[in-house]
Formats: C-alpha cells, structure tokens, sequence
C-alpha cells in the first residue's frame, strides 16, 4: 500500500518543486544548444553593425517607409529577444534565481546598449563626451530621465533589478512575468531613445505617434 503519511507527501511535494525548475531549465539549456551554438552566439552578442545591416534591409524591402516606422520594427525584434531571454531565465523561479538573473540582466544589457547605439547613429547627433554619458543614462534607468545625477542613475539601476529578481520567484509563472517586464523596458527605452535622438537632429520634425510620458525630460 501507499505510504499516506503527511510528512512523507510533504516531503515529496518539497522535493518535486526542487527538482522540477532544475529538470525544466536543464533541459531547455539542453535544446537551446542544439539548436547551434553559432546561432546562441549572435543572439547573445549584439552587434550594431548587423543592426545596421538589418535596418538597410528593412529599407529595401519597404522604400516608402518612413525611418521611425523601420526604426520601430527594429525595437520591437529586440525587445522580444530580451523578452525571450528573461523567459527562459525565469522559468526555474527561486530556486535558479542566482545563476538565472546575473544571466538576464548581462545579456539584456548587452542587447539594449546596442540598440542604444544604433538609434543614435542612425541620426545625425553630434557625438561627445556628453553623447557617451546620456546614451550610458538611458539604458541604466532604463530610459529615466538623463540628466539625472549618478546616484539616482545608479538608485534607479537598483530598483530594476530588485523588480526583475522579484519576477522570477514563483517557477513557470516566472517566466511568463519575467517576458513581459523585459519585454516592456526595452521597448520603453526604445521609444524613448528614439524620440531623444529625433528630436536632436538638424532640421527635425515632431514625431507623432509616441506617448509623452515616455521621453526622457532635460529638466
């Protein structure tokens, strides 16, 4: 007969939860690498060249549109490579929480400084010192507002994490969590980059079609 002791379902219950998340991680590592290392490789390690290369072909195959409609499509590709990553970083919950969220929070990084940087050389902003710090600004606050001092860069920078730690606690339902808060800061720095360099640019028009609570303010 079945043990039905209590302490021994308990045990197996704690047990399972335990082992589980592991199980699960494992093996989407495992499938994620089969999948091919070279391509793990270039989705990991942004490239802005490449970006460049992909926007050219964006515009090649769509000449009538405009540079922030391409521009968009660029953010939103990112963003669902972030969103991606912080899935799959989030699916084992606490008990993969030290190893998962360095992993996110290095890879996300990577892929919104590159797309910082492509933004910003897709207009014509003259580069400085200054230019390095705001573009630095942005995807530390996650787009906050850049002429904020280092402190409350770095303050804000802190509070992102302690958000992205807090949405991989709970196992599976993590990385369903975890998706959407990646997904939602990119493109929030997205747009806000976007409408920071377009409005910067000799000659510029007003953009339409992007929300002004999401610019970051010089006041």
């Amino acid at each position: 007969m079945i043990d039905a002791n209590p302490m021994t379902i308990l045990l197996a219950g704690f047990g399972l939860l335990c082992v589980l998340p592991l199980l699960v991680f494992g093996v989407l590592g495992f499938i994620i690498y089969r999948a091919g290392v070279k391509q793990i490789h270039e989705f990991v390690n942004p490239d802005v060249q490449k970006l460049h290369a992909r926007f050219e072909g964006l515009q090649a195959s769509e000449p009538n549109a405009s540079r922030e409609r391409l521009l968009q499509q660029m953010i939103n590709r990112e963003a669902l490579k972030c969103a991606v990553i912080g899935a799959l970083t989030g699916v084992g919950g606490f008990y993969t929480l030290p190893i998962a969220l360095p992993v996110d929070i290095i890879l996300s990084l990577r892929i919104q400084a590159a797309l910082v940087n492509f933004i910003a050389e897709s207009y014509d902003v003259p580069e400085g010192e200054r230019e390095a710090t705001i573009r630095t600004s942005l995807v530390m606050a996650g787009s906050g507002r850049v002429t904020e001092s280092t402190t409350r860069v770095v303050t804000r920078f802190l509070v992102r994490v302690a958000g992205e730690s807090f949405s991989k606690v709970v196992p599976i339902l993590g990385a369903v969590i975890s998706f959407v808060v990646n997904y939602t800061i990119v493109q929030f720095l997205g747009q806000a980059t976007l409408r920071w360099y377009a409005e910067r640019e000799p000659n510029a028009a007003a953009l339409p079609n992007i929300d002004e609570r999401q610019l970051p303010s010089e006041g």
